[in-house]
Formats: structure tokens, C-alpha cells, sequence
């Protein structure tokens, strides 16, 4: 069987769909009933990450790398727009580009992404077959466009192999989280709610990078508890995890939130916000707090979750249990 992965990156470092394209391949990729060609950005005539550079890739270039395959799986809606329909899947994460504009007007380039992400999710649901992350994404799907709930596959991303917890005591009272650091992100209201607390013999890790990098190091004020680690290499993530005692995702919007998942496998309560659109069967699994609470909470210590049963949860998001569902999904379209 001839697969045709086409994603935006299959560079686990290129944000989330870096990640999510890795894993899925990583989760069929030794099953002998497949050929698969992976199809993407990463040796595209321009490796820049900017959104007009990836919509040149998405909708010029792509047109001439998509080979002859049995089945075309788009790893997000954009990829799918030139595939025929009758031969393709779609994944899609969420519909944050739609609801994010919602909440605000977002600019020049959220209305642009708003309108060239509506008018692919059109495309996208005539795909044969439809495949969301979450239940909640599908149900998104269903409300926004019309696709009925039951046609299409709950398929949830694997965590990577190699997050467990290492029982690590800290001499220091330490909070952390790690994102791409954009405003949707939100981790402004962590770094105010720290300073806020101003808990004695306590630190700040925030992990990754992004446009707000500078903002967030303004609002910080050179205070030397918080610390800027800049990108986690996927060897260093498990580790970051176990350096903390408590992991923060302040984010307003996630598809699902893997590093929430990610934080669990590791034995880690996490905090997140009570107005974060996250889906619910994560979310209710981590201490949620508020913008006007956070403080408080910290200095409380008062963030009690279910480890166990957190740590049971994760466990399930292996790439084993991911390839299986895929299978399935695959074996329908024959």
C-alpha cells in the first residue's frame, strides 16, 4: 500500500505539528503493508517558518511533489486542498485559527490564516475520511461544519517514549512550563502571577522560544528566580519535567495540550486556567485555577491531582495504540 504523509514538517522541534507528523510516522512505520513517502516543507525550495512561506509551500509547491499513492493522508486541512478527495484522510487538530478570531480580530495575518484555514476545512470535509486528536476537536467539526460526529475517528497523538518520573527532591521550590512562546500561549500570566507570590526559595523555568520572547522577558524584570531556557531538545525534555514540582499550561486554546500529557507521564501535577478551551477529559484531569487565583495557588501549595491515574492516562498516548487506530482508519479506505 502506497501512503502519501503530507504535512507542513517531520522535525519533532517545528512546534506541534513537527511533533504530531514525527510520532504518526514513527507509530506505522514498520508495518510491512505500507510504502510510505513523506512529503513536506523540510526540503521545500524555502525552509524559512514564516505563514506566507508556508502557504507558497502549501499551495504552489506542493502541487508538484504529491506522487501517485493508494491513500494521500494530509497531517492538517491546508494539505489536503489539491488531493483528491475520494483517495485522501485529513487530520485535524483544531480549529483554532476559526475560534481564536472569535475571541479577537487577531490582525492583518489571523484574519489572513482565518480565511485561508476556513476555506481548506471546505476542502477538507469532503475528504474520505476524517480523523480528529480529540472528541472535542470533532465535535468542533461537527458544530462549525456541518460533518456528522460519528463519521469521523478519534485518533489521539502519542507521547513520545522516554517520559517517566525520577522521584526528583528539590532544595527549591520550582514551577515551570514550556511552549512555543506566542500570545496565545499566555505564560505572561504565569511569569505576573510568580512575581505575585513571591514564594521564598523559588524558581520559574520557562522552555521554548517564539515571538514573545522579548515581552515576556520585559514583564520578568531581570528577576533572577526566572529562568529562560529557551528550546528543549527531546533528550533534555524528561528531565525538564522532573526538575519541577508543579508544571503551569496558562494557554487560552489548545487542540489538546501535550504537554500536559507529557508533564503527567512523569508523575507531575499540572495547572491549568479556568477560561483555557483545552478538551475536557484533560483538562478535568489537572488542578484548574484562574488569572486571579494563580498566585494564590502557588504559595497554597494547594494543587492536588490523581498522579496515578494522570500517570495511567499518559501512559495510554503510546505510539503502539496510535499506529493501531491509524491502521484501522487506512484499512477503511481499501
Amino acid at each position: 500500500m502506497d501512503i502519501n504523509l503530507i504535512s507542513r514538517s517531520f522535525q519533532s522541534h517545528k512546534q506541534g505539528m513537527g511533533s504530531y507528523s514525527r510520532v504518526l510516522y514513527e507509530s506505522i512505520k514498520n508495518n510491512e503493508d505500507f510504502n510510505i513517502k513523506m512529503i513536506s516543507q523540510d526540503d521545500s525550495l524555502i525552509q524559512k517558518d514564516s505563514p506566507l512561506d508556508y502557504l507558497f509551500f502549501s499551495f504552489i509547491e506542493l502541487r508538484f511533489k504529491i506522487k501517485s499513492a493508494d491513500i494521500y493522508h494530509a497531517l492538517s486541512p491546508i494539505e489536503s486542498f489539491y488531493l483528491d478527495p475520494n483517495k485522501s484522510i485529513v487530520t485535524i487538530h483544531d480549529l483554532i485559527p476559526i475560534k481564536m478570531a472569535e475571541i479577537n480580530s487577531n490582525g492583518i495575518q489571523g484574519r489572513l490564516l482565518k480565511y485561508v484555514f476556513d476555506k481548506s476545512m471546505k476542502k477538507a470535509i469532503n475528504c474520505k475520511k476524517i480523523i480528529a486528536v480529540s472528541d472535542e476537536t470533532a465535535k468542533d467539526v461537527e458544530n462549525y461544519y456541518n460533518v456528522d460526529y460519528n463519521d469521523i475517528s478519534v485518533v489521539r497523538q502519542a507521547i513520545k517514549s522516554g517520559f517517566y518520573p525520577k522521584n526528583v527532591k528539590n532544595d527549591v521550590f520550582t514551577v515551570g512550563t514550556v511552549s512555543h512562546l506566542n500570545e496565545r500561549k499566555r505564560v505572561d500570566i504565569l511569569i505576573k502571577s510568580f512575581l505575585k507570590a513571591d514564594i521564598e526559595n523559588s524558581k520559574l523555568l520557562i522552555g521554548g522560544k517564539g515571538p514573545e520572547l522579548e515581552k515576556l522577558k520585559k514583564i520578568s524584570n531581570g528577576d533572577s528566580r526566572i529562568k529562560f531556557l529557551g528550546f528543549i531538545s527531546d533528550d533534555k525534555m524528561n528531565d525538564f519535567y522532573n526538575s519541577l514540582d508543579v508544571f503551569v499550561f496558562p494557554t487560552i486554546m489548545e487542540g489538546y495540550g501535550l504537554p500536559i500529557v507529557e508533564a503527567m507521564a512523569c508523575g507531575k501535577p499540572v495547572i491549568t486556567l479556568e477560561d483555557g478551551l483545552i478538551p475536557s477529559d484533560i483538562k478535568y484531569k489537572t488542578f484548574i485555577s484562574s488569572k486571579s487565583n494563580l498566585s494564590k495557588d502557588l504559595i497554597n501549595n494547594s494543587f492536588k491531582c490523581d498522579i496515578k491515574s494522570n500517570m495511567n492516562f499518559a501512559n495510554e498516548h503510546n505510539l503502539e495504540k496510535m499506529g493501531n487506530d491509524l491502521m484501522k482508519v487506512y484499512k477503511e479506505m481499501l
